[in-house]
């Protein structure tokens, strides 16, 4: 299957966190956003840049009604293939309780240079958080995409036949400012087209202020491969 060509900061481990902070402000205007750089861009298991480093840059809005809107830009693969992305999005969250939040967001990923066309897809999503305490904070995410290109280690198919995702992480502090990140997740393509393949990250963050310093062990099964990522974000 396609990649999913996000800009969040470090795969799926940043789920939990944007979660927790729409809940936070789930009574308030706001406006805020991240810059970062990582020594490779991936998400969803698939690269974004080769054997290159990325930068992203991510933008929120988010209301007293409980809406965010939200536009992130990155780099992609400097040596062939589409240049850059640029993805807008919209979230209704609900806060269920003090330890609940659930919520439904649409996003479209749009790219620009070689091949873009190809990339092009939209997704709708359902996703939930629990705050466990001193369980550590628990995510879940199912995703629908009626257009994600299917493709495998041989290269991209013609077709966009669409996919479901789901997608599992869990985030825990462990001392002070450190904390553990673990994800996992399954696309499974619609139409026979493609193949479904699995991914997964373990890792640790520290953060200092506004800074956020991460390193993460990456995993996918289509190619079969690991890697580890390092990422250094500034939120403002």
């Amino acid at each position: 299957m396609k990649r999913r060509a996000s800009a969040v900061f470090v795969v799926m481990a940043a789920a939990a966190g944007t979660a927790a902070a729409m809940a936070d402000a789930a009574h308030a205007q706001t406006w805020g956003g991240t810059l970062s750089v990582v020594s490779a861009r991936v998400s969803r298991g698939l690269g974004l840049s080769g054997d290159h480093p990325g930068a992203t840059a991510d933008f929120f809005y988010r209301d007293d009604r409980n809406w965010a809107l939200g536009l992130g830009l990155g780099t992609l693969n400097p040596d062939r293939g589409a240049k850059a992305e640029a993805i807008a999005s919209a979230t209704r969250w609900w806060q269920v309780d003090d330890r609940r939040t659930l919520t439904l967001s649409g996003a479209y990923y749009d790219y620009v240079g070689p091949g873009a066309g190809r990339l092009r897809y939209s997704e709708v999503s359902i996703g939930g958080l629990w705050d466990g305490a001193a369980w550590g904070q628990w995510g879940g995410t199912v995703s629908l995409s009626p257009d994600l290109a299917a493709s495998s280690s041989h290269g991209y198919s013609a077709g966009h036949p669409g996919a479901t995702i789901v997608e599992l992480t869990w985030h825990r502090r462990l001392i002070g400012a450190v904390a553990a990140d673990v994800g996992w997740g399954i696309v499974s393509p619609w139409g026979g087209e493609g193949s479904s393949y699995r991914f997964a990250n373990g890792g640790l963050s520290y953060t200092a202020g506004a800074w956020r310093f991460a390193v993460s062990r990456l995993y996918s099964s289509v190619p079969p491969q690991q890697r580890w990522v390092a990422a250094v974000a500034w939120s403002f």
